[in-house]
């Protein structure tokens, strides 16, 4: 890749680490990217109000295949910082579209810059473009400290997992506490449900791994007066294979039902932050790993799913899908700590990658 455009990115993610804002609210982020694509390429860019596509448009072109990186930060001390690399994958690929300025290439190229993938809202959004350009292709990365730097890190299968957060809601009736007897307490039903989270989640049921990770929980009020009328769970459910969260998620609210009249209190459940399986497409997988032995990239068989989860999932509804790791070197702070910042020194690596994907992926 050329130095002037690895420059360049250097640069633009320094811009963009600055600017970091929350899921949904990445107006500046947006705009900066924009207008550095703009003042730089000729790419089309097509404004879709929380997030944009930019475009290249080659007459003839035979297909067209997709890049996607994602715009958002995490929350911090009542803001906001990029603890995930989003600013990283947003610079790189706006160094791909440096890279397609004046390129014939035989086919047209889409540039998707998504935003809330924290919360996985944007992904099923955004993945429409792939439908509405007749994609057939959908590439993206993610930097993962633990690996080797600068390594392309390739996953047959699944690439990361499934998940939801569930709220699991029991109702029952408050008492004066000198008479618990006169009302319905649900916190017992919700303690035994929460015991009940390991035996849910044995591995003896399921395909692969599963996990119900318990967040947090609320019953009654500091109200040392009153016997507590009602209790939430939070829970984060995550699995290897869609199958097995379904399967868990039947677990969790049949035990949740079953407990919730024992005591005579009701329950129901709500879902949020629904992330699907990121699942990559082998054939596909197959030549973007030809792709890079030949450039000399180094790779890396990763043995297992990644236990965190990734919007990207939503892509392979529309399009062969892949998403591939770039290492950040073995001793690199891990993804959503405070200590995290993006590895800058694997940005070389990524625009190969990137690069070598829009001419022959």
């Amino acid at each position: 890749m050329e130095q002037n455009i690895i420059a360049s990115v250097l640069a633009l993610r320094r811009e963009l680490h600055a600017l970091a804002e929350l899921s949904g609210s990445e107006k500046r982020t947006k705009a900066y990217i924009m207008d550095y694509l703009q003042k730089n390429t000729s790419l089309r860019i097509e404004d879709c109000a929380q997030w944009f596509c930019a475009v290249h448009e080659e007459a003839g072109a035979a297909e067209t295949v997709a890049f996607r990186a994602d715009m958002d930060a995490l929350p911090l001390g009542g803001g906001a910082a990029h603890l995930c690399g989003h600013d990283g994958h947003s610079a790189i690929l706006a160094g791909l579209g440096l890279y397609l300025e004046k390129k014939t290439l035989g086919r047209n190229v889409v540039l998707i810059f998504q935003h809330a993938e924290e919360n996985g809202e944007g992904g099923k959004l955004c993945c429409r473009a792939l439908e509405r350009h007749g994609v057939s292709r959908v590439y993206a990365f993610h930097n993962i400290p633990g690996w080797k730097e600068g390594a392309v890190l390739l996953r047959h299968g699944t690439f990361a997992c499934a998940s939801r957060g569930m709220i699991v809601r029991f109702t029952g009736a408050p008492s004066h506490a000198a008479y618990p007897e006169s009302g319905r307490n649900p916190g017992f039903a919700a303690a035994r449900l929460i015991a009940a989270l390991p035996q849910l989640t044995d591995k003896s049921h399921y395909g692969g791994l599963t996990m119900a990770t318990l967040i947090g929980a609320e019953i009654g009020e500091k109200a040392f007066g009153s016997a507590a009328g009602n209790g939430e769970i939070w829970l984060t459910l995550r699995a290897w294979h869609e199958g097995d969260l379904r399967k868990m998620i039947s677990a969790v609210e049949e035990r949740a039902k079953s407990e919730a009249e024992r005591d005579g209190v009701e329950v129901e459940a709500s879902f949020i932050d629904v992330f699907p399986a990121t699942e990559n497409n082998e054939e596909v997988l197959g030549r973007l790993a030809d792709i890079c032995r030949g450039m000399g990239l180094e790779c890396e068989e990763v043995p297992e799913p990644f236990r965190w989860s990734e919007d990207f999932g939503y892509y392979g509804a529309f399009a062969a899908a892949v998403m591939v790791g770039i290492g950040d070197g073995p001793d690199w702070p891990q993804l959503h700590t405070e200590k995290y910042v993006f590895n800058d020194k694997i940005i070389p690596a990524a625009l190969d990658l990137f690069s070598a994907l829009a001419k022959f992926g």
